[in-house]
C-alpha cells in the first residue's frame, strides 16, 4: 500500500516543557504519574508501547495526550460501548475533539464523520471503535485506508488488551495483528489492566508488536483491604451474610460466584437475610441485566451477585466498599482486576476471598474440560490463597511486576492491613 505512514505526525513539538504544559492546559492535570511521561515520549516517537495498569492509573493519558498534539486520527479499538461512551464524555469535556462509529449512531452522524476523515487536516483527533466494526465495516476500512495512504493514520491504540488472551471473548479481538499487515509503520500502543509476564508476552505476539517497550504503572493499591477467609459453607452464602452485615450492612458490594444459579441463590439469600441484593450474569435478558446494573449504581440495591464474566468490565461505581469472592479466582489476573471494583473513590474497602481448599480440583477440573481457556494458570492463586504468613500485598504485586519483597507496604495504610500481616503483628511479642 502506497503513503507516508503517519509521517506528518512527527511534525509537532514534543518537549518536555510541550508535554508539561498540554498536561497542564488541556488535560488540567499538574504531574505526571508514574511511567506515564515515558510511554508518551515512545508513542510520539512511533515505538510500539505496552502500558499495564490498574484501573484509574492513567493508561489513557499514555494515547489521549499525544493524539492532542500530533497531526492526524488516533484510532482506538476498545470492546465495549460503555467503555467508549465514558471516555468520549471525559474528552468532549476537556474540548478534545472525539468521535465514535460505534454504537447508535445514526447514518446522518456516521456520514459527518467519514466527511470530517477525509479531510486534509481531520479536525477529529481521536476516533473510538470496537473491534467487529474495525474489521467488518468496508466504509471504515477505505477510511482508514485512505489516512494511511495521506500519512494522517497518526496511531492504533488498543484498550482492555488482556482480552486478546481470553479467546472465549470476542473473535475480533483475535485478528487485531491484521493492523500491522494491512497498516506497516503505523505505531501501535495496547494499554492492559495487571497482568503476569506470560499474558504481556502473549498480547505482544498476537499483536505482533516489533521492538515493544512495556510499562508498567503502579499496581498498588492502598486503601484496599486483603484477606482470605476459609469459607464454611459450600456456596458461602451464611458467609456473605454474615461479614456483610459486620462490616457494611448499609454501603454497596460486589459478590462474585462461580457459576449463574450461584447468583441467583446468593442474591435469593441475601434478600432474604435482609440485605437488598439483585443478580447479574449471562443467562439474563440484557435489559433484566440493564435493571439490576442501574438499582446498583443508584443505590436502590445494595449488593450485586455476579459472575465475572458478565461483570468484568465497565464498572465505574466508585463507593464500593467490598468485592467478595465466594469462589476461587480462575487467576491472579482476574483476581485482581474484579478486586480493583472496589473502593475506587480512594476510601478504604474490602477485598474478601472465601476460600476451600476443594476449590482447586472443582475449578481445576472445570477448565481442563473448556478447551478455549487456553492461559489460565490457578497455580499461583491457589498458592496466594494457601500463604498465612506472607503480606498479601507482596504476594499480588510480586507476581505481576515484582517488588522489594523486604518492604512493609501495609505500613502505608494501618486501616488497610491486609490479614497476614494483622495476623502477625498480633503474634508479635
Amino acid at each position: 500500500m502506497a503513503g507516508n505512514p503517519a509521517g506528518k505526525c512527527r511534525d509537532f513539538d514534543h518537549s518536555p516543557e510541550k508535554l508539561k504544559a498540554t498536561l497542564n492546559n488541556i488535560f488540567r492535570l499538574q504531574e505526571f504519574r508514574v511511567n506515564q511521561l515515558e510511554a508518551i515520549k515512545a508513542t510520539i516517537l512511533k515505538k510500539n508501547v505496552l502500558v499495564v495498569g490498574d484501573n484509574g492509573a492513567g493508561k489513557s493519558l499514555c494515547y489521549q495526550l499525544p493524539a492532542c498534539l500530533s497531526a492526524g486520527v488516533t484510532v482506538v479499538i476498545s470492546p465495549l460501548i460503555s467503555l467508549i461512551q465514558d471516555q468520549m464524555q471525559k474528552l468532549t469535556e476537556l474540548g478534545i475533539v472525539a468521535r465514535t462509529l460505534s454504537g447508535d449512531i445514526g447514518p446522518s452522524d456516521a456520514d459527518s464523520i467519514y466527511q470530517q476523515l477525509s479531510e486534509k487536516d481531520p479536525i477529529i483527533k481521536l476516533l473510538y471503535v470496537t473491534p467487529e466494526k474495525r474489521s467488518m465495516n468496508r466504509q471504515l476500512i477505505e477510511a482508514l485506508q485512505d489516512l494511511f495512504a495521506n500519512g494522517l493514520l497518526a496511531r492504533f491504540v488498543i484498550d482492555e488488551a488482556q482480552c486478546i488472551s481470553q479467546c472465549d471473548f470476542r473473535p475480533a479481538y483475535g485478528i487485531l495483528n491484521e493492523l500491522q499487515q494491512d497498516f506497516p509503520g503505523v505505531p501501535m500502543i495496547a494499554l492492559s489492566g495487571p497482568i503476569g509476564p506470560l499474558i504481556q508476552e502473549d498480547i505482544l505476539n498476537q499483536l505482533q508488536m516489533t521492538n515493544p517497550q512495556v510499562f508498567t504503572m503502579t499496581l498498588n493499591r492502598t486503601n484496599l483491604k486483603y484477606a482470605v477467609p476459609t469459607r464454611t459453607t459450600r456456596f458461602g452464602e451464611m458467609d456473605c451474610i454474615t461479614w456483610i452485615r459486620e462490616h457494611y450492612p448499609h454501603d454497596s458490594g460486589i459478590v462474585y460466584c462461580w457459576r449463574r444459579d450461584d447468583c441467583d441463590n446468593m442474591a435469593d439469600s441475601l434478600n432474604v437475610a435482609g440485605l437488598l441484593a439483585c443478580s447479574y450474569h449471562a443467562g439474563m435478558p440484557y435489559r433484566d441485566r440493564e435493571i439490576a446494573q442501574h438499582k446498583w449504581n443508584g443505590n436502590e440495591c445494595q449488593v450485586i451477585c455476579a459472575t465475572s464474566a458478565a461483570f468484568g468490565m465497565g464498572i465505574h461505581k466508585p463507593d464500593v466498599r467490598y468485592v467478595i469472592h465466594t469462589f476461587l479466582p480462575k487467576s491472579m489476573e482476574h483476581y485482581h482486576r474484579e478486586t480493583g471494583r472496589a473502593g475506587r473513590d480512594g476510601n478504604m474497602s474490602h477485598c474478601v476471598l472465601f476460600y476451600s481448599d476443594s476449590d482447586h480440583g472443582v475449578l481445576g477440573r472445570a477448565i481442563r474440560n473448556d478447551e478455549s481457556v487456553e492461559l489460565v494458570d490457578l497455580e499461583p492463586m491457589v498458592e496466594y490463597c494457601c500463604n498465612m504468613t506472607d503480606c498479601r500485598r507482596i504476594q499480588l504485586l510480586t507476581y505481576f511486576a515484582g517488588v522489594d519483597t523486604e518492604a512493609n507496604l501495609c505500613e502505608e495504610n494501618a486501616e488497610a492491613i491486609c490479614d497476614n500481616c494483622e495476623s502477625n503483628e498480633s503474634t508479635l511479642p
